[in-house]
């Protein structure tokens, strides 16, 4: 797996029909709490493939000036890319114009810190703008931040991406992260998704208690994965992907007898980290996880 697959997290809406493991290339797919770069072999996950003859339309919006000049300058090779606008303003009236404008497919915000302020611009752009996707960018973020993303997230319907921007390496990585959401995908930062855990308002929050690797099987689980693709994929052994799966499961505490255990692991995951809303589950998984 290489760094672009470390550093970012990145979930379906719906898990892939087939269990084949990925063989080729390279892609932001879901990372454990966390994980750090790291190069281990030309076998990564799988990569996002822009549709053949699809130009994807960007609107650039960063309060440093830098950056946006630098976003800019490193799409405009990319003849699968297109930016249609850049600006340094990033309040809702200017976010909304734009993208009511321009019709990109993708907005790219950046800003300095993640606040709940960030967060209601965004709920602002898919009231208005509700096909547009989203990728935020943010130098750090804080509690109340965290939160408000966490209940954004619940409710997606279109692809989108928030990550820290130190935690981007390559033009590469940020190309990936663009493709990935204009096809609906959803990704998250390891520090991000570590947050959305740590913030999780319950009473046996168990994911606490995972260590990075278990969080990462956990990840993978998630997506649908059997256990010998995981093994295959993080270059373990079946025996040992089952030990992580077992820990997660004594870790859990007693699942209902009216739900299977993996399926009810993978939904409490998912509910925490916000990839799934509240009454996608039933009254049993909401008691324990809030």
């Amino acid at each position: 797996m290489d760094k672009a697959a470390r550093s970012v997290g990145l979930v379906s809406r719906t898990t892939r029909s087939d269990d084949t493991a990925p063989s080729n290339g390279r892609s932001p797919e879901i990372a454990s709490a966390g994980s750090q770069f790291r190069e281990e072999g030309a076998r990564g996950p799988w990569r996002p493939t822009p549709q053949p003859g699809r130009v994807i339309k960007i609107y650039i919006a960063e309060e440093q000036q830098i950056l946006r000049q630098a976003y800019q300058s490193f799409f405009q090779p990319n003849p699968a890319l297109e930016v249609v606008g850049t600006s340094g303003q990033t309040d809702s009236e200017s976010l909304v114009t734009a993208t009511t404008a321009l019709d990109p497919d993708v907005l790219l915000l950046g800003i300095k810190i993640l606040q709940p302020s960030v967060v209601q611009r965004l709920e602002t752009i898919r009231q208005q703008c509700s096909g547009v996707a989203v990728v935020l960018l943010s130098a750090s973020y804080d509690v109340k931040g965290i939160k408000a993303l966490r209940e954004f997230s619940r409710r997606a319907t279109v692809g989108c991406a928030y990550l820290l921007k130190h935690t981007i390496d390559t033009v590469d990585q940020l190309t990936q992260v663009i493709q990935s959401v204009a096809e609906g995908r959803i990704i998250l930062d390891p520090a991000v998704m570590e947050g959305l855990i740590s913030t999780a308002e319950s009473k046996s929050t168990f994911l606490k208690e995972l260590s990075p690797r278990e969080l990462e099987v956990l990840s993978w689980m998630a997506k649908g994965y059997r256990n010998n693709t995981i093994a295959e994929v993080l270059c373990l052994e079946p025996k040992t992907v089952e030990r992580h799966i077992n820990n997660i499961y004594g870790k859990m505490g007693k699942c209902p007898d009216s739900k299977h255990t993996r399926v009810h692991a993978v939904t409490l995951y998912m509910r925490a980290t916000g990839l799934l809303p509240a009454e996608d589950f039933g009254e049993g998984d909401q008691n324990q996880y809030q």
